[in-house]
């Protein structure tokens, strides 16, 4: 069942990240507060460096994956819009007595994408390394992992629109969707509204893209994580597939082996978009004893539509 199907995304594009929020979090207690609360060490986040995180339920299961970057003694979430709200919401709900404050900048920034041969040579504000920060002219630029080189650039609304017109010069524009794929065959997980708490960090692989620290101390949920990564067998881990078919499956989303008296679902979309062969690009969660060349299997139910696994651009523990 093996497959090397890989559709290539090597165009150089661009995409306004408009279903990406902005959280920033200010105050004199702002690293101390985050540190307490995402499972990646906040420590280590400096102005030139960022790191992908995530905020978990006291259970290990995941509420939310963000980027988490810094600016002066600042700390910026890049995460879904449409999960940002309960985010804010639960965070302030430990503030308490801490000096901190947090704000949806949504309304006023805007995140732009990049990708492609080009985005080093065209952009001069170009991190030299993956994770790495440039902050230039209200304007943050940060290199994220990709099968090109990926650049996001993030920053007040007029700002980026200045920008904009020079950057139409050499790449083309694609929507939402299509920098989602780039991200799916980048092996990166996203969490949605449907997906909140269905999985655990090491499910969606990541602790393989260095989105969790086991050293760090405590946080929500931080028992759980480290439990499974100290102790337990991992039962269920990331995979990308393809699906045949363009009806995309929601995050979520069960998966089933055909064929098969056990109805019980053997894994879980994780995120799903179009490619340009006709089927559709995704990431699942499945079963690892269900991997095999003869297995089949299907979404939705036991007789939907199939899948085939394809290659991560990382290897497994």
């Amino acid at each position: 069942m093996k497959s090397n199907i890989d559709t290539a995304i090597d165009e150089n594009v661009f995409c306004q990240a408009d279903y990406l929020g902005i959280i920033k979090v200010t105050g004199d207690d702002a690293q101390s507060f985050l540190q307490g609360q995402f499972s990646n060490d906040v420590a280590l986040t400096s102005e030139s460096h960022s790191q992908l995180n995530s905020y978990n339920s006291p259970k290990g299961r995941l509420y939310a994956i963000f980027r988490l970057f810094k600016s002066t003694d600042d700390y910026y979430l890049l995460l879904p819009k449409e999960i940002l709200e309960p985010v804010i919401k639960r965070l302030r709900m430990f503030v308490m007595r801490s000096k901190v404050v947090l704000e949806d900048l949504s309304e006023n920034w805007t995140t732009i994408g990049l990708s492609g041969s080009l985005v080093k040579s065209s952009i001069s504000h170009f991190p030299g390394e993956v994770n790495g920060v440039i902050h230039e002219n209200e304007l943050t630029y940060i290199q994220i992992p990709g099968t090109e080189k990926r650049l996001l650039i993030i920053g007040p609304t007029d700002e980026i629109t200045k920008l904009k017109s020079s950057i139409e010069q050499n790449f083309s524009e694609v929507d939402e969707n299509f920098w989602k794929r780039l991200d799916i065959h980048a092996g990166f997980p996203s969490i949605y509204s449907s997906s909140q708490e269905e999985f655990v960090a090491q499910m969606v692989n990541l602790q393989l893209v260095d989105g969790v620290s086991f050293t760090k101390g405590c946080y929500p949920g931080q028992e759980v994580v480290a439990r499974m990564h100290y102790l337990g067998k991992l039962k269920k881990r990331m995979y990308r597939v393809v699906i045949e078919g363009n009806s995309i499956p929601a995050p979520a989303e069960n998966l089933y082996l055909a064929n098969n008296d056990n109805t019980q679902s053997i894994g879980q979309i994780v995120d799903a978009q179009l490619n340009d062969s006709g089927g559709i690009d995704a990431l699942a969660v499945l079963q690892t004893k269900v991997i095999g060349d003869e297995s089949d299997i299907r979404v939705g139910s036991t007789d939907g539509t199939s899948i085939e696994i394809a290659d991560l651009p990382y290897s497994f523990e």
